[in-house]
């Protein structure tokens, strides 16, 4: 078995076709508006971090978001069955502040993706943007670890992309009886048990200037 440091490298030494994805740091998931994400802020300015030495290494970076238009609304069935939801369409609507990303996420040069659903593989054209650049492995962190950032990385690793979570670069809400810290473990813990390598971002940090200098 690769050690966390093998796994990290395999991702950054093949950067010519690897893509850092962010997923939902929109300003109402990360101020508690739309979802009660206590740790979402950390994720975020690890993320930023984690961006910042990417592009230094001139890796792409993408972000999905998700947005609502009067001609493009919610895909799927979740509005049956999520509480809430007409409010949460709504605060998700194209120019709607809390849609918006949050400060400091977005680069000159970084791709935009859109997305409906949950799944970015599913309500957006993620898989269409990453295979016309040639990449095949994805390093991904955002919001909600159980639900966009699970179903995302489902969606790209049955696609055939290598996906590297960084689980430090995401947070999740409380769901059911379970605690936010809780409900972000065991979704960690399934995605790298069929779907994902998992690392953190210090390491994948540390590992970049070996990287710039190799």
């Amino acid at each position: 078995m690769q050690s966390s440091a093998e796994v990290i490298g395999s991702y950054i030494g093949n950067r010519a076709t690897t893509a850092l994805v962010s997923i939902d740091f929109q300003v109402g998931f990360v101020d508690g508006s739309l979802a009660k994400v206590p740790d979402a802020p950390a994720a975020l300015e690890t993320f930023l971090g984690v961006a910042d030495g990417w592009r230094s290494l001139g890796g792409p970076v993408f972000h999905v978001r998700t947005y609502f238009t009067p001609d493009c609304g919610p895909r799927g069935r979740v509005p049956d069955v999520a509480p809430n939801y007409d409010f949460v369409a709504n605060a998700l609507a194209e120019h709607s502040p809390l849609s918006a990303y949050c400060p400091d996420l977005v680069h000159p040069g970084d791709i935009l993706i859109r997305k409906t659903n949950l799944a970015a593989t599913l309500g957006g054209d993620i898989v269409e943007q990453l295979r016309s650049r040639g990449i095949d492995r994805v390093v991904i962190g955002g919001l909600t670890t159980p639900v966009c950032v699970q179903t995302t990385v489902d969606g790209l690793s049955m696609s055939g992309f290598k996906v590297l979570l960084l689980e430090d670069t995401c947070a999740s809400q409380p769901i059911g009886s379970f605690s936010a810290a809780e409900a972000h473990r065991a979704a960690v813990e399934r995605m790298g048990y069929l779907f994902a390598d998992v690392g953190k971002a210090v390491d994948f940090i540390a590992a970049l200037p070996v990287a710039a200098n190799g």
